[in-house]
């Protein structure tokens, strides 16, 4: 099954699938915040999606603030619209890791995705299962 990270973001949302053994992921695009719903439904249906990954982006604390109610609302919309399992990933430093691996020369969301997405597959394969992947509260969604 092919599996489609996103990496939201306030601005831009970045974008990775995988190939359908669940082995290896790719980058895929950046799209504006805006975007992101319908650029998730397109890729979707275009490349036959199984299920969705989404970044949970944590506060210092270990709390979900503002961004992850953000990331997990996207998830649920894509649940509940597009009927595809969303699962949630903790994203902790693919950012900086995505900056480092490409620099600044150009926004890394897309790289940031395909990190995060790969964490998730490697987990899943391994048969850990401790990330938050469980669903949010019904008020926050």
């Amino acid at each position: 099954m092919r599996w489609l990270g996103v990496d939201p973001g306030l601005a831009r949302v970045g974008l990775a699938i995988s190939d359908p053994d669940e082995r290896i992921c790719v980058p895929l695009e950046i799209v504006p915040a805006s975007a992101a719903f319908p650029a998730i439904r397109a890729i979707a249906a275009r490349d036959g999606v199984g299920g969705v990954v989404v970044g949970i982006a944590r506060l210092p604390s270990g709390d979900e603030g503002d961004a992850a109610r953000m990331a997990r609302a996207l998830g649920e919309r894509v649940r509940r619209s597009l009927g595809l399992p969303v699962e949630y990933e903790d994203e902790a430093f693919t950012s900086h890791e995505a900056e480092r691996l490409v620099g600044r020369s150009r926004p890394s969301d897309d790289v940031a995705a395909s990190l995060m997405l790969q964490q998730f597959l490697d987990r899943r394969r391994a048969g850990t299962t401790t990330q938050p992947t469980e669903d949010a509260p019904d008020d926050e969604a």
